[in-house]
């Protein structure tokens, strides 16, 4: 058990420690979250440069090829994406560049047998997970169930985890969204 407590800490430390990648001027590369703003700029066109917020369905309007799906999508996924809508009838070899001018703050919340409790923010260029999320709130504490863990996802899904199946390597660690909620119990015996 202690050995998963300091597992947890470690992997939480790491987490914390390698978020935010940021390309030159500030601006940053990453995974696009859904209501954040972004650049686009297609080499030698400048009439194709796109600044703005996504819309509440991860898209931003772009001339000549209409809406154009960037939420979830890396930087650099983006930019293939749109050079291949572009190629499509309308440039030769098109060069596209994405940066992200403005993120919106997206969490999960950890909540019950955890050493500290608490609102944590995801990181901006990598997904986290459920023993990262656990690992970030200080562990679960000595009386902490871990094999009934709950994942609360926006929609009222809510999901049951075992920790130590994902530890051991049985399961897959699950990655987190915006929103979710980790309920860790507390044990009975």
């Amino acid at each position: 058990m202690k050995f998963l407590l300091l597992l947890c800490a470690i992997i939480g430390l790491l987490a914390a420690f390698s978020s935010g990648q940021t390309a030159e001027g500030g601006r940053a590369s990453g995974i696009i979250g859904q209501r954040d703003t972004v650049e686009i700029r297609v080499f030698r066109e400048d009439d194709l440069t796109t600044t703005g917020q996504l819309s509440t369905s991860g898209t931003i309007t772009m001339p000549l090829i209409g809406s154009v799906k960037l939420a979830g999508l890396s930087t650099e996924s983006a930019a293939k994406a749109i050079e291949a809508k572009l190629k499509d009838g309308y440039l030769v070899k098109p060069e596209v560049t994405v940066t992200i001018e403005g993120r919106i703050r997206r969490t999960i919340t950890v909540l019950g047998q955890v050493q500290n409790s608490g609102v944590f923010e995801l990181p901006a260029n990598r997904s986290l997970t459920v023993v990262e999320a656990i690992g970030m709130a200080g562990g679960s504490t000595r009386i902490a169930n871990t094999k009934k863990i709950t994942l609360k996802r926006s929609g009222g899904k809510v999901q049951t985890i075992n920790l130590k199946d994902i530890t051991s390597g049985k399961v897959a660690d699950v990655p987190l969204k915006d929103g979710d909620v980790l309920s860790i119990p507390e044990s009975l015996f």
